[in-house]
């Protein structure tokens, strides 16, 4: 399923997240959003692709200039609609969007740091959560300050959220991955770490009868040994992917492989899309490490070592000077 890249606009400067770099680029370019002639080009490919699903994302898609229009277009051609947005916008637009009474529309709201905004900031998401009309869920992005000692569980946080609003009861979990210019992802050597606590926070949510999910992500098998009953929730093999369109109608496989964009004028629809990215990721390096090359799993094609955005970090360390390398290993630059 494709997710459009609506904006390249964010009221939040999230220090894990892995579209930064890409919308920094874009401003820079002085590319702010999405145009309409563009964004009926990607209503083509959906429909040409048999997807009567539109997933929106930016930046905040919401913050679109035209937002209302592209909401009144897919209205009338009969899509659902799934947006991420940190619900950080005016009430006037939660008032009117509410007023449309559009159909099959649904809002994922990303709470990673709703504890941590002031107080004008919160009333805004508040005020989305319990005004907006439609159904809403929320998210939190795992990244590495989450895994230190000590650490808030912020689980407990979300759980009240759902009460508080009577939101859906499920949440969506992240995993900070490794992206052009982000920091605060978490290292490949703290995955195992990272499973057993999610387990742990698996466990509660159960209690609470709370579903969960964790959005794509793909792990090298012999990390989740020790935690079998996670199977479900995770990848071994990274071939895959949800496939990203840009403003400029650029498309990509994920963000942390964005290296691999080109236009999306060279496919008919999405299957096509989708084999070329699986065909071109197959030339890249799958071995995180020397300990993956003699794998029995990885021989028998279960398991392809892991985020191939860690592929390409590994693969930068070796290229990189050796200044480079320090801060590399340090989590202070990334370069792919």
């Amino acid at each position: 399923m494709p997710t459009v890249m609506l904006t390249t606009r964010c009221p939040n400067r999230c220090p894990w997240c892995f579209a930064r770099s890409k919308m920094e680029w874009y401003r820079s370019k002085g590319i702010l959003e999405m145009s309409w002639e563009a964004f009926l080009r990607v209503v083509d490919f959906h429909e040409a692709s048999g997807v009567k699903q539109m997933k929106l994302l930016g930046g905040d898609p919401l913050l679109h200039s035209r937002i209302l229009d592209i909401l009144d277009l897919l209205q009338s051609k009969n899509f659902s609609v799934q947006f991420f947005t940190s619900a950080v916008i005016p009430a006037s637009l939660v008032d009117r969007i509410r007023e449309k009474q559009y159909a099959a529309l649904q809002f994922g709201v990303n709470s990673t740091l709703y504890f941590q905004y002031g107080a004008s900031r919160r009333a805004k998401v508040d005020y989305f959560l319990q005004n907006i009309g439609y159904a809403t869920g929320i998210s939190y992005t795992l990244h590495n300050a989450d895994l230190t000692e000590g650490a808030p569980l912020f689980i407990l946080d979300r759980l009240a959220m759902i009460r508080k609003f009577g939101l859906n009861r499920h949440l969506s979990l992240q995993v900070a991955v490794p992206s052009e210019g982000n920091a605060e992802y978490i290292p490949f050597d703290r995955y195992r770490q990272l499973f057993r606590r999610l387990r742990g926070y698996f466990d509660i949510l159960g209690r609470h009868g709370i579903t969960y999910g964790i959005d794509c992500h793909c792990v090298p098998l012999c990390m989740i040994r020790e935690t079998p009953d996670m199977g479900l929730s995770l990848r071994t093999s990274c071939q895959s992917f949800p496939i990203d369109i840009g403003p400029d109608l650029s498309v990509w496989p994920c963000f942390p492989l964005s290296e691999l964009t080109v236009g999306l004028d060279r496919f008919r629809n999405l299957s096509e899309t989708q084999a070329y990215f699986s065909q071109e990721s197959r030339r890249k390096e799958l071995c995180f490490d020397e300990s993956c090359e003699e794998c029995p799993e990885r021989e028998d094609n279960r398991c392809s070592g892991g985020c191939l955005g860690f592929q390409l970090l590994r693969r930068a360390r070796k290229q990189s000077p050796p200044r480079l390398q320090d801060d590399l290993r340090t989590g202070t630059v990334l370069a792919f």
